[in-house]
């Protein structure tokens, strides 16, 4: 395994979590939290050292263990000092860092060199007091764990429970190799060592290493040098890269693990499920809707009355040109505002439609951040289809009332109304000439009265039946209104579900998309974990914490 691979493996993954957050897909920053530092950071060559840590509460002598490591106060000791407050580091002067990274703070690093060959493999670095009342010397000692590879966690007879260190060493164990110093164990009972080294078992370290260290080295019990002989072994190259190998395999694991629980939205459910719980819920709005609007189109139609709009005398007047159905649109256009009829009511009711169905992932197994995303244009612009469609409807309405064989009867009888008539009366009148020629020899040829009453009424009934059907086919202005009311409504529902369902077909195909990219990354990953199975090593098992032990992957 390479730290390139690995790292490269890494960042795919974390585009693929910020994809997820950005599309509303995961609300977690998920692999941020896991990140990418190491101790290679610190150097610049592969060829490095083993990075020490000594990592403790206030007091537990930290400063002391190095000082006596170094045979020098690099690290003053005392109630205030210092390096309670600083990183110090301990290294030989052959060891070339590359510079600090940018979170760490340069004004409390204090690095101290040295010569000597047998510590030229391990770098120690002496962190600040973990339970400071200073918060900046956590969040110090957060920064540098991830660029460490052996945690030495010292305690006292008193210190040796603190529940912040072993909260601390709890949430980060598993990335570490860890070794456990009781200092001061001229002023301890045995009984504590067998007790600490019991705790320490029950978190996940099979055999720990703990070490017992007294500030006067002539003490017959003091362990310093062991201590410093079983550094000395794990600052080999092989455990070195160990150490690193196996710090990258529990971050991409955990990474693994994280990313299954983030992604399990993405196969929670199906398109056809989703689809109709949607169509069962729209039918329901829908419904509503027109049962709400129902009164208001009446209203509304009624200014379109045959009495107010002159309708019958526009369509006898169409015949000769001078008016037309459009005239009369934009004139009953203009007394009523047709947006109006899509009211507050209705706006609330269509947003708490959407929302309801955003919130309902139980449903359709879409987190309602991407719902409501993909919702969002139609949210906006639904009210203006609804409206859109109601005019259009209504202008179309006006120009061409009723269905289209109403409107060829009254077309037709209004041609009758003047052709019947004039068929009659150029009858009688073809009568009355030819009596009036047959009169000149013949006098009782003469026209009669009653033959004129007869004319007349031959007229006026060619006029009163294409009057009375159009009486009883002509469609009225305000039906017809009305029912152009209802069909721009339902067209205008059937647009904006269709652009719903658009979007539902977006979010399927974004899921699948998804889905698949994750199997295709959870693939990748599991090949990796294949590819990185280490050896046992019966020194190393002594100083890791076990992941099923841990609670980490």
């Amino acid at each position: 395994m390479s730290e390139k691979n690995a790292r490269q493996l890494f960042d795919e993954a974390q585009r693929f979590n910020s994809e997820l957050n950005n599309a509303g897909w995961s609300a977690s920053e998920t692999v941020s939290t896991i990140g990418t530092k190491s101790p290679v950071d610190l150097f610049l060559s592969e060829e490095r050292p083993l990075v020490v840590g000594l990592f403790g509460g206030t007091g537990v002598g930290k400063s002391s263990l190095l000082n006596r490591l170094a045979g020098a106060d690099i690290a003053r000791t005392g109630v205030v000092r210092p390096t309670s407050m600083e990183i110090t580091a301990y290294l030989h002067t052959d060891v070339q860092l590359d510079g600090l990274p940018a979170h760490f703070a340069a004004d409390r690093f204090s690095e101290n060199r040295h010569s000597n060959s047998q510590l030229s493999d391990v770098m120690w670095v002496d962190m600040p007091d973990f339970d400071s009342d200073e918060t900046q010397n956590k969040d110090q000692v957060l920064a540098w764990l991830p660029h460490i590879d052996l945690l030495i966690y010292v305690v006292t007879p008193e210190r040796y429970k603190d529940a912040e260190g072993w909260r601390m060493m709890l949430d980060n164990g598993y990335r570490h190799a860890w070794l456990f110093v009781i200092n001061q164990w001229d002023k301890a009972d045995p009984i504590q060592y067998s007790d600490f080294t019991q705790m320490l078992q029950s978190t996940g370290f099979k055999a720990p290493e703990v070490f017992r260290t007294v500030c006067n080295a002539a003490h017959a019990e003091d362990q310093f040098d062991e201590l410093v002989l079983v550094i000395e072994s794990l600052a080999k190259r092989n455990v070195i890269n160990h150490l690193q190998e196996r710090g990258w395999i529990q971050r991409i694991s955990t990474l693994q693990q994280r990313l299954q629980q983030e992604t399990a939205s993405l196969v929670a459910n199906n398109s056809e499920h989703m689809e109709s719980s949607f169509d069962q819920r729209f039918e329901e709005f829908e419904s509503a809707s027109i049962a709400h609007l129902d009164a208001p189109f009446k209203a509304y139609s009624t200014l379109f009355n045959d009495k107010k709009t002159g309708a019958i005398n526009t369509v006898l007047k169409s015949l000769t040109g001078k008016s037309s159905n459009t005239e009369v649109a934009e004139n009953i256009a203009s007394k009523s505002d047709i947006a109006a009829l899509w009211d507050n009511w209705q706006e609330v009711r269509m947003n708490d439609f959407l929302q309801q169905f955003a919130l309902a992932e139980n449903e359709h197994g879409v987190p309602s951040a991407v719902m409501a995303q993909k919702n969002d244009i139609a949210n906006t612009n639904g009210s203006a289809v609804i409206v859109s469609h109601l005019k259009a409807s209504v202008n179309s309405t006006i120009e061409a009332p009723g269905t289209q064989w109403q409107r060829l009867v009254a077309k037709g009888s209004s041609l009758l109304k003047i052709l019947l008539p004039l068929a009659a009366l150029a009858w009688v009148a073809f009568r009355v000439v030819n009596g009036f020629i047959a009169g000149a020899a013949d006098r009782t040829a003469y026209v009669g009265f009653d033959f004129l009453v007869n004319g007349l009424l031959l007229a006026a009934i060619g006029w009163v039946i294409p009057f009375m059907v159009e009486k009883l086919f002509v469609p009225s202005m305000s039906d017809s209104v009305y029912r152009g009311l209802h069909r721009g409504l339902q067209s205008g529902l059937a647009e904006l579900k269709r652009q719903l369902k658009v979007n539902l077909t977006d979010i399927n195909q974004e899921r699948h998309r998804l889905q698949t990219f994750s199997a295709e990354l959870d693939q990748k990953i599991e090949q990796f974990l294949a590819a990185s199975v280490q050896k046992s090593d019966p020194q190393l098992s002594r100083v890791l914490m076990t992941a099923a032990d841990s609670g980490q992957p």
